[in-house]
């Protein structure tokens, strides 16, 4: 967001980043473990094309191949937004194009400590956003994913917008380009190779939420920021 400012015009000098503050001392903090068995995958926002729902599934269901004991919930739903239908239907022939319908639950919108229910549940979240044909994006960082990195969950993401402010590629979770499917695909199967390594990559990821995205720590730094610009 910052280097779109910039592009239309705002000097650099007159930008400054604050990131987004999420309630991280209310977010319990689990570590995922898997030893074989069902591996499951969450997935959560609205129905929208920016989301990446099918990237996701596509990739998930050719990990499928390998990983036959998949299980899916799908937290979301489609609205009254015309874009909406026409990409849940999309989001339908994927799962039915990897016979993942029996595997999956679609539990439409839920409340948000339904999510975070369900999170604690679930060994990996996954969450391709893109920019869309009609250029639709993110803007920013979603919410969604600065709080599954605070519950300590696995993450597979893409490089788009401010996505790679919150999820750190190799330290913190791991991100594939937009539209890269084989790109998550490799994400996923790093996850599947490497369960020892999660627990590492957990912690890092809540120490980072702790440390930039803290709601307490932001309004302080808000603050600062407001005082330092009165004063000059």
């Amino acid at each position: 967001m910052a280097n779109c400012l910039v592009q239309l015009g705002c000097p650099s000098n007159r930008v400054r980043v604050h990131h987004l503050g999420v309630e991280v001392g209310r977010i319990r903090f689990q570590s995922r473990s898997w030893q074989g068995g069902p591996l499951r995958v969450l997935l959560a926002g609205s129905f929208r094309e920016k989301k990446g729902f099918p990237d996701a599934l596509e990739a998930v269901g050719r990990l499928s191949k390998d990983q036959p004991h998949i299980e899916i919930t799908i937290i979301g739903d489609a609205d009254s937004d015309q874009r909406s239908q026409p990409e849940k239907a999309r989001i339908l022939a994927k799962l039915k194009e990897h016979d993942l319908l029996s595997k999956t639950r679609m539990l439409g919108y839920q409340p948000h400590w339904v999510l975070f229910e369900e999170s604690y549940k679930h060994h990996i979240f996954i969450s391709p956003s893109l920019t869309a044909k009609d250029g639709d994006t993110e803007g920013g960082a979603p919410v969604t994913l600065i709080e599954m990195a605070a519950t300590g969950m696995p993450i597979v993401s893409t490089t788009h917008c401010d996505i790679p402010s919150v999820i750190l590629h190799g330290k913190t979770g791991l991100l594939a380009p937009e539209r890269d499917i084989e790109g998550l695909l490799e994400q996923l199967r790093w996850f599947v190779g490497h369960p020892t390594e999660w627990e590492e990559m957990s912690k890092a990821g809540r120490s980072h939420v702790d440390l930039e995205f803290d709601v307490v720590k932001q309004a302080s730094r808000l603050r600062d920021l407001y005082l330092s610009l009165k004063l000059n």
